[in-house]
């Protein structure tokens, strides 16, 4: 008996770590309000939730997919635009694609790249982890910048 109640002490000690998804984008941007990032939440064009975060110089956005009626939606996807003097070559954008692992490219009519990166965390992902991928999307949207010299 006495290993029974020594297993349910440990888990009452361990701490609690909620999940967090694309369900509740308040909860999100508090989270990277708490970590230091300026954001400001709002909503995209067609009335689902958007967070744009402005990071070393560079504006982006937090974009919610999988929604139902605009409210709880499953996915994100980050998303930054940079608009070119003379745009970006198809090689270049493909080399990026063919070469890189989180983020991909693509090109507008005026062969302006956008750079965007899903996360799926439908289901919840921990706070941790959240964070994490937002700090590689960091990382990335970096990686990017110096490709295009930007």
């Amino acid at each position: 008996m006495k290993p029974i109640v020594l297993t349910f002490a440990a888990l009452l000690a361990a701490p609690a770590f909620a999940d967090v998804d694309a369900s509740n984008p308040a909860r999100l941007y508090d989270l990277l309000r708490s970590e230091g990032y300026a954001v400001e939440l709002g909503r995209d064009s067609v009335g689902d939730p958007k967070i744009s975060v402005k990071y070393e110089g560079t504006g982006f956005q937090i974009f919610f997919y999988d929604c139902s009626d605009n409210v709880e939606c499953r996915t994100i996807q980050y998303q930054t635009a940079y608009d070119m003097t003379d745009g970006m070559a198809y090689a270049q954008s493909n080399e990026w694609n063919a070469t890189k692992r989180y983020a991909t490219v693509y090109l507008d009519d005026e062969m302006d790249p956008f750079l965007q990166m899903d996360v799926n965390v439908d289901y919840g992902v921990s706070e941790k982890n959240f964070v994490d991928n937002f700090k590689m999307w960091t990382r990335v949207m970096k990686d990017f910048e110096d490709y295009i010299d930007w």
